[in-house]
């Protein structure tokens, strides 16, 4: 019998992509929606419950992909059109006191290393992060990325962050902010552009 976390994981997939020319989350990687790569990356692992937040075209979203896991679900975020921080506020909306926190990841992310998830989880657990308020962060190069873990406790602050600057707002008001050192180029790649796109499809044929 499978243990799972009590995380919530949280796919942010409501964007218009008005910076790609194309819906992204629709995009092929290897004749698969980016979208579904990345769920199916997330539900690799055993979280309590995930969420994909969509919004623009989220019929055809739908349409498109169907994940036949109990604990998949679609949830809507009819004010995407404010940005990244309104789906993480629908996300925090979601929760409930037995929730822990939030594991969040981008919808456009789909060279993200098993290794990096499973290492941030293990990070979680050793420093007892769900306890606290407490923020966790793979750092590449550097470069802080995706997924971020937020603790429950930092849910009460979600109301600072607006626009499309995501979590940011809060992380101020956590006790600990712990980056790790991960050697996993997918945590910054973000398709936000269609060169991005073709990018990521150059660096996956290559690692074949």
């Amino acid at each position: 019998m499978v243990n799972f976390l009590p995380i919530k994981a949280v796919v942010l997939a409501a964007g218009t992509s008005s910076r790609m020319g194309d819906f992204k989350p629709l995009l092929p990687i290897q004749g698969i929606p980016m979208l579904e790569l990345v769920l199916r990356n997330v539900l690799s692992f055993p979280f309590e419950n995930v969420m994909a937040i969509i919004g623009h075209n989220e019929n055809k979203i739908k349409d498109a992909i169907h994940i036949p896991d109990q604990r998949f679900e679609w949830v809507s975020n009819i004010n995407f059109h404010e940005g990244l921080s309104s789906s993480i506020k629908t996300a925090v909306q979601q929760c409930n006191d037995e929730t822990c926190g939030l594991m969040v990841f981008l919808g456009d992310q789909p060279l993200l290393k098993k290794s990096t998830i499973q290492q941030m989880i293990q990070t979680i657990l050793e420093t007892n992060a769900i306890q606290s308020k407490y923020i966790i962060q793979p750092i590449y190069n550097s470069i802080p990325g995706h997924p971020v873990f937020i603790s429950s406790q930092l849910f009460l602050y979600v109301g600072e962050i607006t626009g499309d600057q995501g979590a940011k707002a809060i992380f101020k008001f956590a006790d600990k902010h712990f980056q790790i050192p991960i050697d996993d180029e997918g945590t910054i790649l973000d398709a936000d552009t269609y060169e991005d796109y073709q990018d990521i499809i150059q660096k996956i044929k290559k690692s074949f």
